[in-house]
Parts: C-alpha cells; sequence; structure tokens
C-alpha cells in the first residue's frame, strides 16, 4: 500500500504544479503589451549634402543719373516692377530744349541751302549744255568759213566776223563750266554746313537723353534714394533694381564633400519662414578651386523663387536676404531602413533608441541614424536586416517586456 501512496500523492503534486503553471502564462499572456512591428530591411536612399544658404538675385544694379539738376520727375517706387528701358526718372532741362529749337532751325536753313544750290547746279548744267551747243554751231561755222576763205570765195570782213563768233562762244562755253564747278563747290559747302547743324542737333539730343534715366535691367525696384525736387549728380544713387526671375544661392562646401558635388545636380531647398515648403534648384556654379582660408569649395545654385510640388500654389516665395537648408543630391545608397516613427530620444540628448522584439518580448536597443528621408531614417549602427522593430506602442515598453502583435 505504500507504493500507492507516493504515487497518488505525486500525481496530486503534478496537478498543483500544472494549475501553478496554467495561471502564471495566463497572467503573462494577460499582461503583455500590444504593438505592432515592421521589418528592418535594406533599401536605396538618397544621398544628400546637407549646408546652408544665402539668397540673393541673379542681378542687383544700382541706377546713377549721368548729369547734374534738379529731378523734375521720380515715377518709380519701392516694389514697382520695370523692364529695361522704362523711365525711372527725369531731370530737369528747359535750356537745353530751348536751344535744341535754335539748332533745329539751323538744321532747316541748312537743308533749304542746299535745296537752293542744288537748284543752281541744274541752272549750271543746263547753261552749259546751252554753251557748248552754240560753241558747237560756231565750230562748224568756223572750219566752213576758213574753207572758203583759203578759196577766197568770202571776204576778209566775213572771215573776221565768223571768228569773233567762234571766240565768243568758247569764252561762253568756258564761262557756263566755271559757273557749274562754282554751284558744284556750293552744294559741297552746303552739305557740309547741312552736316553740321545735324551733327550739333545729335550731340544735343545725346545729351538731352542722359537727363532721363530709364531702367537699366528688368526687374523690381528694391530701393529708392532720392525724392522729387532733389539735386542729382552722376555720384549720387537714384534707385536701386533686383532682378529676380532666377536667384542664387552660394553655399560653402566643407573639403571633404568637394569632390560629391558637380554642375547640374538637383538640391532641395527649405526655409524656416515657409516650414514644410521645398524650392527645387540645380548646382550651376562649383569653383574651380578652394578658398585657401577657409579650405571650403564655393558653389552656387540657382533656383526659381517659387515652392514645388502641392505647395506651389501658396504665397511661399524665396526672397534675397534669406537664409535657406541647401541639401544637395549627391546620389543613392543601399543602407538598413526603418519608418521614423521607429524612434525614440532620451530626453535632452541625442541618443536614440527602438525596441526590438524577440520571442514575444522587446529589447531596449540604442542606434546611431544617419540619413532621414520624410519618414524614412538610415540606421548605421544597432540593428540588423530582418529584426523585428516596434513601430506603434513603443511608448508603454520597458526591457523585457512581453509583448504581441496586435492585428
Amino acid at each position: 500500500m505504500k507504493p500507492q501512496r507516493i504515487s497518488l500523492l505525486g500525481i496530486i503534486v503534478a496537478m498543483i504544479l500544472i494549475q501553478s503553471f496554467g495561471k502564471i502564462a495566463a497572467d503573462e499572456n494577460k499582461s503583455a503589451i500590444p504593438i505592432k512591428t515592421v521589418i528592418v530591411k535594406r533599401q536605396p536612399i538618397e544621398e544628400r549634402l546637407e549646408l546652408t544658404g544665402s539668397v540673393t538675385a541673379i542681378k542687383s544694379v544700382t541706377g546713377y543719373s549721368k548729369v547734374n539738376g534738379v529731378i523734375e520727375k521720380l515715377l518709380v517706387e519701392r516694389g514697382m516692377k520695370v523692364k529695361k528701358g522704362d523711365v525711372i526718372a527725369i531731370v530737369e532741362h528747359k535750356a537745353e530744349l530751348a536751344q535744341r529749337e535754335e539748332l533745329q532751325a539751323a538744321v532747316e536753313v541748312a537743308r533749304v541751302g542746299l535745296i537752293q544750290a542744288q537748284a543752281g547746279v541744274e541752272v549750271a548744267k543746263a547753261a552749259l549744255a546751252q554753251a557748248q551747243a552754240q560753241l558747237e554751231n560756231a565750230s562748224i561755222e568756223k572750219t566752213r568759213i576758213e574753207n572758203l576763205y583759203k578759196d577766197k570765195a568770202v571776204p576778209k570782213q566775213r572771215y573776221d566776223a565768223v571768228m569773233a563768233q567762234y571766240k565768243i562762244a568758247l569764252a561762253g562755253r568756258d564761262l557756263a563750266a566755271a559757273q557749274l564747278t562754282a554751284a558744284e563747290a556750293r552744294v559741297k559747302q552746303a552739305k557740309a554746313g547741312l552736316t553740321q547743324a545735324q551733327a550739333a542737333l545729335k550731340r544735343l539730343d545725346v545729351r538731352i537723353a542722359d537727363y532721363t534715366i530709364t531702367a537699366p535691367i528688368s526687374g523690381v525696384i528694391t530701393a529708392r534714394y532720392v525724392d522729387e525736387g532733389a539735386m542729382d549728380s552722376p555720384a549720387m544713387p537714384i534707385v536701386q533694381i533686383m532682378d529676380t526671375s532666377i536667384l542664387k544661392v552660394n553655399c560653402d562646401v566643407a573639403q571633404v564633400n568637394a569632390g560629391k558635388v558637380r554642375v547640374g545636380q538637383d538640391v532641395i531647398m527649405t526655409s524656416d519662414t515657409y516650414p514644410g515648403v521645398e524650392f527645387a534648384g540645380k548646382v550651376h556654379i562649383v569653383n574651380p578651386a578652394l578658398n585657401p582660408q577657409t579650405r571650403t569649395l564655393p558653389v552656387e545654385i540657382r533656383c526659381s523663387a517659387k515652392p514645388i510640388g502641392t505647395k506651389a500654389a501658396t504665397s511661399a516665395i524665396l526672397k534675397p536676404g534669406m537664409f535657406v537648408k541647401v541639401n544637395i543630391i549627391t546620389g543613392t545608397k543601399q543602407a538598413l531602413v526603418i519608418p521614423r516613427d521607429c524612434l525614440l530620444r532620451l530626453p535632452a540628448t541625442n541618443v536614440w533608441y527602438v525596441f526590438v522584439v524577440k520571442n514575444n518580448k522587446a529589447y531596449k536597443r540604442t542606434v546611431t541614424i544617419g540619413t532621414t528621408r520624410g519618414n524614412r531614417v538610415e540606421i548605421i549602427k544597432g540593428l540588423k536586416e530582418g529584426e523585428k522593430v516596434v513601430i506603434k506602442g513603443q511608448g508603454l515598453l520597458k526591457t523585457g517586456m512581453s509583448v504581441y502583435e496586435s492585428k
């Protein structure tokens, strides 16, 4: 009977132990934290060079006057858009306008004189043609009378009269030729007088044009330095004009990253003025040499003032003088990537950590992060590909706690 008692006792103890372990397991399952996890994967992620830069206009020109005088009209205000050649201001120049009227009258007088001289040439040409015809007739008569006189067919008196007529015709032709030469000389003189008067008028017109100040470039008036009625001089600026159709952003790249930057690379820029808004640009100039004082590489980026994507229709616009965060896209790389929502940070530190799930338990793991692209974060150290990382519910966890995947 004694062995039977021992066996019965063992059965009772086993039943008690089974009930205890079942209760413990039930309690543990009841205290487990519901979570959601993601798998650590190796994915391509953009490599970006993060810099800061200052926005400037593609062109910035200060307008000056070329003459001294009182500003009669000032036609622009700050913020106005102007096109190249638009009138900005007019300097008083009444005396020059009066002088122009005198020179214009002189030009007209010279032009009339030239017309008259040209008419004189035509008259002289006609007179010469008439004298030439008379000389030809006299020459024919001279030849005829000489032959008759040799044959003694005409008296000497008749011969002398014909020879006299010939000499008169010859002198008349010479006089008409001389008068034509003089008339042509008067035309040259009149032309010279007209040219001189026109040149004087042209020089004055150039000078008068200097009293009208025009925009040297198209753009926006960003500063106005004088008012109407003020005395102006070539040493005093009148306005400043900026062409903001294209903007420049100048950055300095550290020597260690100088080899990563090339002309034509895409650039994404952001400004604290417009949170969440991105502006696109391209690397336009890469300096051929580093700055010897700072050992940095100067880079110029060109961009539009308007944002990209769904924010493009908003009022966000880059302006000269703003500071921007610059991200030059230098390529892509394969990296371990997790959603940013998985990350937790120790307060007042730059220490990041996650919870890794193994055998239905959560374990705290410190990680080193790298590139961040939206909600994707590169993990440089602390995780392995294929591990499960908590993305939802990690705020309630402590290392070693039981967890289960919620639906």
